[in-house]
């Protein structure tokens, strides 16, 4: 690592890390929740820190952003299910209701095609099982059962969202689901305005399928009718309203000297976002819960752009990236791989969530920990976790040689787990398509997503280690001949 390099990193400080979490983390800006002021102005003073840091603007327009449009969708009166026979007249009409209900994940559309049964719905090349054998589903409306044969249980492809995906790829149009009880979809729809309210990309609830569940009693004559060879065709309406928001990525590139390949983009990322304001009032700061990241991507940035005005550039661009909606479902990161911007190769992604404090968990039954072990505070003073490690062997080594400098204690720790924790921020968007990422964050603690979690808590000493951790990595990932691999698991 050239001179000016190792200089530009070690002069990450610890006084503006210290600003940057203070005045995102104040009760200015109300927890910066998705959709209120404090979140804009939150993407307004990041876009500033940058430009001020010489840092080039990387959004839409020669802005500093990428529009991000989340829908909020609750449920509508006028749900129905309509199936008619191959003379027009209706076997079934149902409204939502005991019988009949739409799915938290429905889209938004409503649907019509034929109706085809196709048993569980489940394809596991692994175990030789194919209910769509001889079933043709392009442009249907499928009916599938609930649950799993006992031979495929605790299989991958029998949860929910495979099914889903897998009624997609034979090319269904919507998707029914018998169950015992379909009015408990009612219980999953979180009340309009709620803080346990569901957002989505606008996007994908408009371009998803209707999805429904059905009760075995009101799908009998339905499967009585197909059995008998019938040709019955199916309308599928689920009635979602939708409000919707525009947020905003926040993003900042440092050119790359290669000509060949500063087409290809190293993203360091953040979330920007937390959890706004309680029915009550209180502020949900999010000092460590997010804006930690989000200060220590804005430090690796400027000190990317000092070697860059020093003369030194890795051969590969990278983007800094501050993304929105996290906390909500990482729409904002999502968002982004989905159409990157500036339209170029992304190479790998390093997300830093929460790392700036120690990680703590005294209590493993509280559901925030997931039965995760007991770990005191004192015993994790310089830990850093590192996530995504065995996806992404190749990322996690070069992530090891940029720490021989810092001298953090990486655990590489919680890949698996009931806890999740690798699916659980802004890197999943980007392992999900397939590309190489790791997670770094301090871990856990009793003031994850509480009011308490404020600036005053966090260890800017600690903070100023993983920033500069974060920005040795991504000079090394850049400057690679080599880019890291995927691991297939």
């Amino acid at each position: 690592m050239p001179d000016a390099v190792v200089r530009a990193i070690d002069a990450v400080s610890t006084a503006d890390l210290r600003t940057y979490v203070e005045t995102l983390a104040s009760d200015r800006l109300k927890g910066r929740g998705v959709g209120e002021a404090g979140n804009r102005q939150a993407e307004e003073f990041i876009c500033d820190a940058l430009r001020r840091n010489g840092v080039t603007p990387a959004g839409a327009d020669g802005s500093c952003y990428q529009p991000v449009e989340i829908a909020q969708p609750s449920l509508g009166p006028r749900s129905r299910l309509l199936v008619t026979r191959g003379d027009g007249s209706t076997l079934q009409e149902i409204r939502g209701g005991s019988d009949f209900y739409p799915l938290p994940d429905t889209g938004s559309r409503a649907a019509s095609g034929p109706l085809v049964s196709a048993g569980y719905g489940i394809t596991s090349a692994e175990r030789s099982h194919d209910d769509y054998a001889g079933v043709d589903a392009r442009g249907a409306i499928v009916m599938i059962l609930d649950g799993a044969p006992e031979p495929l249980r605790g299989d991958r492809q029998t949860v929910f969202a495979s099914k889903v995906q897998n009624a997609t790829a034979h090319g269904a149009r919507g998707l029914l689901v018998v169950t015992e009880n379909p009015a408990a979809a009612d219980q999953v729809w979180p009340e309009r305005g709620s803080r346990s309210a569901t957002y989505r990309l606008a996007s994908d609830l408009r371009s998803a399928p209707p999805l429904a569940t059905l009760s075995a009693k009101a799908a009998q004559p339905l499967r009585d009718a197909l059995a008998r060879g019938a040709t019955l065709e199916a309308t599928l309406a689920p009635d979602v309203e939708e409000r919707t928001v525009t947020v905003r990525n926040v993003l900042g590139l440092v050119e790359g000297r290669d000509p060949a390949r500063r087409g290809e983009m190293i993203v360091v990322g953040a979330h920007l976002d937390h959890d706004g304001t309680d029915a009550q009032g209180r502020i949900y700061n999010g000092a460590d819960d997010n804006a930690s990241g989000t200060a220590a991507v804005i430090a690796a940035a400027a000190a990317m752009a000092r070697a860059a005005a020093a003369g030194e550039r890795p051969a590969r661009s990278v983007l800094f990236a501050l993304w929105n909606g996290e906390e909500k479902g990482s729409l904002g990161a999502f968002a982004f791989v989905a159409a990157p911007q500036p339209a170029r190769r992304v190479v790998a992604n390093l997300n830093l969530d929460m790392v700036g404090r120690n990680e703590e968990v005294p209590n493993p039954a509280d559901w925030r920990f997931a039965g995760m072990p007991k770990v005191s505070a004192a015993s994790s003073v310089n830990t850093l976790h590192v996530l995504g490690y065995s996806y992404s062997p190749d990322l996690a080594a070069d992530l090891r040689e940029a720490n021989e400098a810092i001298g953090l204690t990486l655990k590489e720790d919680y890949d698996y787990g009931i806890h999740n924790l690798v699916q659980r921020s802004d890197q999943w968007p980007f392992l999900s398509r397939g590309i190489p990422a790791l997670f770094l964050t301090t871990g856990l603690h009793p003031d994850y997503h509480t009011p308490d979690d404020d600036a005053a808590r966090i260890d800017f000493g600690k903070l100023t280690r993983v920033a500069r951790l974060a920005a040795r990595a991504a000079w090394i990932v850049a400057d690679d001949a080599a880019e890291p691999a995927l691991k297939k698991r």
